[in-house]
C-alpha cells in the first residue's frame, strides 16, 4: 500500500506541469454558459415533496411503518406457505 501510494504521488508530481488549471479571471467573454434555472418543480420532485411530507406528519409516519411491517410480514409467511 505504501508502494501505491508514493507511486500514485511520483505520478501526480510529474504530471503537474501539465494540468491546465490556469483560469483567467478577468478574460470572461459573454459566450459563457449561463446555469439552466426554472422555477417550475418536476412531478417527481413534487412528488417526493409530497412524500417527505406524508414521513414528517407522526400519525401518517406511524401509519406507513405499520403498513410496511405487515407487508414484510404478509410475505415472509407467503414464502414459508410455498416452501411447505
Amino acid at each position: 500500500m505504501k508502494a501505491y501510494v508514493i507511486l500514485y504521488n511520483m505520478i501526480v508530481e510529474d504530471e503537474r506541469e501539465s494540468y491546465d488549471l490556469a483560469y483567467d479571471y478577468d478574460d470572461v467573454e459573454d459566450n459563457t454558459l449561463q446555469p439552466d434555472a426554472r422555477r417550475d418543480h418536476h412531478l417527481c420532485y413534487a412528488a417526493y415533496l409530497h412524500k417527505v411530507t406524508q414521513i414528517h406528519n407522526t400519525y401518517l409516519y406511524a401509519r406507513l411503518q405499520s403498513d410496511l411491517v405487515e407487508e414484510i410480514w404478509n410475505q415472509h409467511t407467503a414464502r414459508r406457505g410455498s416452501q411447505s
